[in-house]
């Protein structure tokens, strides 16, 4: 377990949320680690979908705060990328925060592999409805839902959190109303 600021917040309530699912996610991981094959296969399903679910809230966040902070603004982040986002209509998908995210490098990826892996994320998070109708990914959920996808996700969101909390945090005294984020799993990355 490992934590991050949670500075770069801009709704408490949904930073309050995301902490509530962090903690749900804090409990699946302990019976996770408990768990022999099977019993992580059961897992990793809720998961995946509730690591990635915690991605687009904080992109959802990010770009409210793009949007809605006129005054305050985003540090290190240029006035013709929100003024862009700021004309933007984007509905509360993931689909289009990861295109902007994309678009303006938010993450600063030294290539797409990064996008490209939040794009697959959501695809697999939509799998959450059983019926598959976009038939994506491998047929059975317990294949879908494998190990190395639920490291890939983890990692999203580490890399999510920690680049928002490095390149994008608040101002000093919008800061301390939301409880740090607290990851339960090592972390994959030593730094921001």
């Amino acid at each position: 377990m490992f934590t991050v600021s949670s500075g770069f917040i801009a709704d408490f309530k949904l930073g309050d949320n995301i902490n509530h699912n962090l903690s749900v996610l804090a409990l699946l991981y302990r019976y996770y680690n408990e768990e022999d094959g099977t019993g992580k296969r059961l897992l990793r399903k809720p998961i995946i979908i509730l690591l990635v679910s915690i991605i687009e809230a904080v992109l959802h966040d990010f770009h409210s705060r793009i949007r809605k902070f006129t005054y305050e603004g985003v540090v290190n982040l240029p006035y013709e990328i929100i003024e862009y986002v700021r004309s933007k209509k984007t509905k509360d998908e993931l689909e289009k925060y990861i295109a902007s995210a994309r678009k303006h490098d938010l993450f600063v990826s030294e290539d797409v592999a990064f996008y490209d892996l939040l794009d697959e994320l959501r695809r697999l998070r939509n799998r959450v409805h059983i019926q598959n109708t976009k038939r994506d990914f491998e047929p059975d959920d317990y294949n879908a839902f494998n190990e190395a996808r639920r490291v890939k996700a983890e990692q999203a969101l580490e890399r999510t959190m920690k680049t928002m909390a490095a390149k994008y945090p608040r101002p000093a005294h919008a800061r301390g109303y939301v409880a740090d984020f607290k990851l339960p799993w090592a972390a994959h990355f030593q730094n921001g």
